[in-house]
């Protein structure tokens, strides 16, 4: 089989899943969008009979189309540096080579199974559609307001000023500071807090009434197939709020048995969002309640075997990419493909993509 995994060249999960797909014999090329078109040269050969998509970096020259699965990981738009062009030519060429990448990736490989595809990932993205859809599926969802109003929002505030209120950005955000990653976790926000109301109506945010957690739970769904992980983010301090501020492999997590019903309200809540593939975050109260916060549908999953090898993840879903069907069971294997095993090929292949590719997640793409 052939796979393509359009993404980027410092993603370690594209990397361990296109060493275990190769070792099983299959074919698989990672395409970094980024390198558009600074590094990387793209054609497109087009008449009444033939469509033919060729393209080439210093690595390689690719002339194919034809794919059994793509894998929508984490592809980024074109990156024109600003002083590659005179200052009035650049929105012109950065929106051409924006339009030349959707047009390529709107026909890539027609007959392939993804994961997601492109409409259903855009869909994904939609903070507020999550919500409004996984309670019309059944789940609880918390007490939200989304809004740039300062009215509405100190209201909310004053509101909810008993239980709590929390704030998170619609999207991811991070920035860098001495060369380091910061990132906006989720955090708990007071009336006092908030900025003027001028500067507080320039940007909408997500509030929402806090909800105490027993526990907390990842939830990734590889199709019908769903591995649940009990996060025990209320043992740290740092992890109150948001678990991702727990320092790396300090908070434990084990497996867990999801009830019956909730698990087919998820399967619902895909299949309605039209997402293959997803990582859920559930908040677990002490009333024993879950409660749904968001869908990731291209979340990270392989951290969760770091923190817990009993958590088979890697073996999961390279097998979930070859079955090509959400209708997926996963059997365990003595001979599975673990992360240990592949770590020291995806650290070799990390620091050679990391030569030939643009990364944007560096501060150096940031500041051209």
């Amino acid at each position: 089989m052939k796979f393509l995994i359009p993404t980027e060249p410092d993603d370690t999960h594209a990397i361990f899943v296109k060493i275990a797909l190769e070792e099983e014999g299959h074919q698989v090329r990672c395409l970094f969008t980024a390198d558009q078109p600074t590094k990387q040269k793209n054609s497109v050969f087009i008449d009444n009979v033939n469509y033919q998509w060729k393209s080439s970096d210093e690595c390689e020259s690719v002339s194919d189309n034809d794919y059994d699965v793509v894998w929508w990981r984490r592809p980024r738009k074109p990156f024109l540096p600003k002083n590659s062009t005179h200052p009035d030519d650049y929105k012109f060429t950065l929106r051409e080579n924006i339009l030349f990448h959707e047009s390529i990736t709107n026909n890539v490989a027609a007959d392939a199974w993804w994961i997601n595809t492109k409409d259903a990932a855009n869909r994904a993205n939609f903070k507020l559609l999550q919500l409004k859809l996984a309670s019309h599926c059944g789940m609880t969802i918390p007490t939200t307001l989304c809004s740039n109003d300062p009215k509405d929002i100190r209201y909310f505030l004053l509101r909810h000023e008993a239980e709590g209120v929390i704030y998170k950005p619609l999207c991811a955000n991070f920035w860098f500071e001495e060369e380091q990653i910061k990132l906006i976790y989720t955090s708990k926000i007071n009336f006092l807090d908030l900025p003027n109301n001028k500067l507080l109506q320039l940007a909408p945010g997500i509030f929402q009434k806090q909800i105490k957690k027993k526990y907390e739970l990842r939830i990734t769904c590889f199709g019908d197939y769903l591995v649940a992980a009990k996060l025990n983010s209320q043992l740290h301090a740092e992890g109150k709020i948001d678990w991702r501020a727990i320092p790396e492999k300090e908070m434990t997590i084990e497996p867990y048995s999801l009830p019956s019903e909730l698990e087919s309200k998820i399967r619902v809540f895909m299949h309605q969002l039209g997402i293959v593939f997803g990582s859920f975050d559930f908040i677990v109260t002490p009333e024993g309640e879950y409660v749904f916060l968001e869908v990731n549908e291209q979340g990270q999953f392989l951290w969760i075997e770091e923190y817990n090898p009993e958590f088979k993840m890697l073996d999961i879903f390279v097998n979930f990419l070859i079955n090509k069907s959400k209708q997926f069971s996963w059997k365990p294997r003595a001979l599975g493909h673990t992360l240990a095993q592949h770590r020291k090929q995806m650290e070799t292949i990390f620091a050679e993509n990391m030569r030939h590719h643009i990364n944007l997640n560096s501060a150096q793409a940031h500041n051209n």
